[in-house]
């Protein structure tokens, strides 16, 4: 399944971006690709969800890093939401829920 990318734009410097599709090695390539198009526009702070993510493998993962990188080069954040169980404890175990704010989805963030 082709992973998509939908980018909801909240603010100025923030976006919802909901992943939908697998975060495996392709999808994860794709997410890359596609969330440093996001950040490089301007969209500096993103709340991705994942709860429309299959399957999350390191791919994704490092998809993940590689766009928290590139939004905190240039003073942003990003902030994780998932209301699957799995995911939330591969974040724990990897210890990336200390690097990303991780909320189940429906919580309310602030933009």
């Amino acid at each position: 399944m082709a992973l998509e990318v939908k980018v909801q734009d909240l603010t100025e410097a923030h976006a919802a971006v909901t992943l939908v599709g697998d975060l495996d090695d392709a999808g994860g390539k794709a997410a890359r690709r596609q969330l440093a198009r996001v950040v490089q526009s301007g969209k500096l702070n993103l709340t991705i969800d994942l709860d429309r993510v299959g399957v999350l493998e390191s791919a994704g993962l490092a998809a993940l890093i590689a766009t928290l990188r590139l939004a905190r080069d240039r003073g942003g954040s990003i902030h994780v939401r998932t209301s699957k169980p799995d995911f939330r404890r591969v974040m724990e175990l990897t210890g990336l829920s200390r690097i990303f704010r991780v909320t189940p989805a429906g919580a309310q963030t602030a933009a």
